[in-house]
Parts: C-alpha cells; structure tokens; sequence
C-alpha cells in the first residue's frame, strides 16, 4: 500500500468516526457510518479507496456482522424470556409479517410484480435486539419488565428474520431459475427453512449443555491467578463455537448468520461470558460493526437514491410501511396507548438484517436498483426515526405513570380506610407505591 492509500484509509475511518458520533446524538449511530459509506464508497461522490481496500472493508465487515449477531444471541436473556415470552412472541411474529404484508401491497402498488413485493417487504421485517438493547439500555429501561418485553421481542424477531434471510438468500436465490419446474422451486425454497428450523434446535441443545460444560471446567479451577485463564477459555470457545456454528449454518444450507446467533446462544447462560466478553473484546468488536455499516454504504448506488420519483419518493413512502407495520405491534401489550407507543417505536427501529436482506436480494437478482434504494430508504428512515420517537414516547409514558401516583396518593390521603388499590396487570399495589416499584413489580400484559 502506498503512503496515499494510507492515508485515504485514514481519512475515510476518520470519516466513519464523525459520522457515528453525529448520528448517536439521535441514538441512531449506524445511520451515520452507512451515509459515510454512502459517500465514500465506490459509488459515492468522493470515491477514495483504491479496490484492494474496498474489498478488505467488505471482509472486515463480514467479520463484524457475525460478531454483531453473535451478540444478539449472547443478549438473551432466559429469565425475560420465560416471563414474557408469550407476549414478546405475539409482538415478534405481528412485527415479523406485518412489515412484509403492507411492503408487498405498497410495492405492488408501486407497479413491481408480486415476487420482488414480497422480497422487498421481508427487508422490513426485522427489529435488531442490539438496536432495541441499546435504546433501551439508552433511557434506562433495560432492567424493567418493559425493556424485557421489548428486547425478548427483539430476539425472537431476529431468529424469524434469520430463518427469512436463509430462504430469501439460499432458496428463493437458488430457485429462481426458470427451467426448473414449479415443484422443484417450492421445494429449493422450502429446504433453508427445514434446514434453518434444525439449526435452531441444535441451537436450543447447546444452550442446554454448553455451560454444564463450561461450569464442569470451572470447577477445577481453584486458584486466582487460574481464573485469569478461565475468562480466556470462555472467550476462545466461545469464538471458537460461533466460527463452527457459522461455517456449519452456511454449509448445509441456512444461513451462517443464524449459526453466529446459535454460537452466543450457547454462551448467554454462562456465568461471567458476557462480562468477559465486554471487558476484553466488545471494544475491538464495535469497530468491526462500524466498518460493517460502512460496507453497508459501499453498496449503495448514491445517484440512484436521490432520482425524484423513483429514489427518495418512493423510499419515503416505503417508509410509512416500514414504520407502521412496526409501530402497531405496540397494542399488543393493552390499551395503554403511551405504553404501546413505547413498545412500537422500539421495534421500528431496524439493525443489520434489515440490511443484508435487502443486499443479498439485490445480489442475487431478486431486487432490481430501485426496489433496494426504495428498501434502503425505509430502513434508514424508520432507523433515524425511531429514537427520537421512542424519547418522546417514553417521556409522556412515564409523566402518565407520575400522574398516576399523584392520584394515588391524593386517594390516600382523602381516605385513610382505601388502603391498596388494584392497578392493571397481575398484581395489585398499595397505596405507597412508587412508579419506581411498578416498573420492578408489574407483570406486563
């Protein structure tokens, strides 16, 4: 490499930076480092790497994509999901078709033809849980039984994305050929689904047996300075699985994403992975995301996203699809209109698959130009506008919940025999309770 590929290399990774630190203002920093990429890229307004570097981002960033869906599965929280698994289900698999349904509509109304409506819709389907996780870790609501609903969702929206993206990128790719007969093309698209149902049960296996493991070997391990090389076994194996995991999901036809996600499955439940995961790789690993999203941007046809009609109008309006199929998921939880709101702006918000659906259709001819600028446009603006929207949200949420306890405790004192009152949900609570109490104690229906 030359001293001026160096320091276009350095020029464009500053770039990343300031683009992620001005889109986290809004808590949306990926939004930042695809616009960067969009820019930069090999098809942006001011190419800068030479094409040995644009291909070394694009390794890098499949790198940083298994890592950032190896996290999602380390993220999964078993306890959160067995107290709110059923709804977060419901909110999943409503948030998952949703999408898909009023895309499909919206595209075919657009005048494309049903096969590219349904493969552009499926590119909204997905909610990242590392998108929900963090925006809910953001306004302090992660250790609540809302932020549980909302990240459990999350997770199992990004299992049923996964599943989505192997029949998208394995079978629909592969039977799209016109020679093979009707039968033969339900069936090729039919086996990632097979295949991607017994990945997930292997999956459920080692979330079983893999910390029996873990903890059988840390039992042996007495002494301080041993504990030491106990954190790093964790964290080569847990490496070392997701790498088998990946190669293993792609090689029988699934989807190598969904074996990342089995690999930091198999890890959630043990004891101390995530905190050594965060204390000796999460930082090497969040640059790998950042370049992961700028590769995003690399593919982008720029000229083509600003064509009037065809490039912003219509990914505007695919927008309104992507952003309601979403947002109505909320009213799942009650009546409650602040708290669904919540819920359905956490879920608008949309992560990596989103993306690499929509890529891998285009890739594979199944999308043409303007149906991905079109699904690249949702996803940026439903991305963009989801924190911004979940802030205020929450913000009028939880003024309600203040106006509640002032009632309360307004009822209290005019009537010192009206010592509890009933409040939604499971449980009652007394007259003393604190909104800070309800978020620990209600059970979310």
């Amino acid at each position: 490499a030359s001293l001026r590929d160096l320091a276009l290399l350095a020029v464009t990774l500053a770039a990343l930076v300031a683009g992620g630190w001005a889109a986290k203002r809004v808590d949306a920093p990926l939004v930042g480092e695809i616009v960067v990429g969009m820019l930069l890229g090999p098809s942006g307004l001011v190419p800068t790497l030479p094409d040995y570097a644009v291909r070394a981002v694009f390794l890098v960033g499949d790198l940083g994509l298994v890592l950032l869906v190896m996290e999602g599965g380390l993220s999964v929280d078993v306890p959160s999901l067995r107290r709110v698994g059923s709804v977060a289900c419901l909110i999943a698999v409503a948030g998952t078709a949703l999408p898909i349904a009023l895309g499909t509509a919206f595209m075919v109304a657009a005048g494309f033809d049903a096969t590219t409506g349904v493969v552009a819709g499926t590119a909204l389907s997905s909610t990242s849980i590392g998108m929900a996780t963090r925006l809910m870790a953001t306004f302090g609501e992660l250790s609540t039984p809302l932020g549980a609903l909302v990240c459990v969702a999350a997770m199992v929206d990004d299992v049923l994305s996964l599943v989505i993206l192997a029949i998208i990128s394995e079978g629909l790719a592969n039977g799209s050929d016109s020679r093979s007969s009707n039968g033969s093309k339900a069936l090729t698209a039919a086996t990632p689904a097979l295949v991607s149902v017994a990945v997930v049960i292997i999956a459920a296996i080692l979330f079983r047996t893999v910390p029996s493991a873990i903890s059988l070997v840390k039992s042996r391990t007495t002494r301080s300075d041993e504990n030491a090389a106990f954190d790093a076994v964790v964290l080569a194996s847990m490496l070392a699985l997701t790498l088998a995991a990946t190669v293993g999901a792609g090689a029988v036809g699934s989807t190598h994403l969904l074996g990342a996600f089995a690999g930091g499955m198999a890890f959630a439940s043990v004891d101390g992975a995530r905190r050594v995961w965060e204390r000796d790789a999460s930082a090497v690993a969040a640059w790998t995301h950042s370049i992961f999203f700028l590769a995003v941007g690399f593919h982008v046809p720029l000229t083509d996203m600003f064509v009037p009609l065809k490039g912003f109008g219509l990914g505007v309006g695919y927008a309104v699809p992507a952003i309601v199929g979403k947002l109505v998921t909320g009213f799942i939880v009650g009546a409650d209109v602040r708290k669904a709101f919540v819920v359905g702006w956490a879920m608008v918000g949309r992560g990596e698959l989103g993306f690499v659906m929509a890529g891998s259709a285009f890739r594979n001819g199944l999308l043409d130009s303007t149906a991905y600028v079109a699904s690249v446009w949702a996803l940026l603006v439903a991305t963009l506008v989801s924190p911004i929207q979940m802030r205020a949200a929450l913000r009028r949420w939880k003024e309600k919940e203040k106006n509640d306890d002032e009632m309360i405790e307004e009822r209290a004192g005019s009537d010192p025999n009206d010592d509890a009152l009933v409040v939604g949900g499971a449980e009652g609570f007394t007259a003393e309770a604190t909104g800070a109490e309800r978020a620990k104690n209600a059970v979310v229906v």
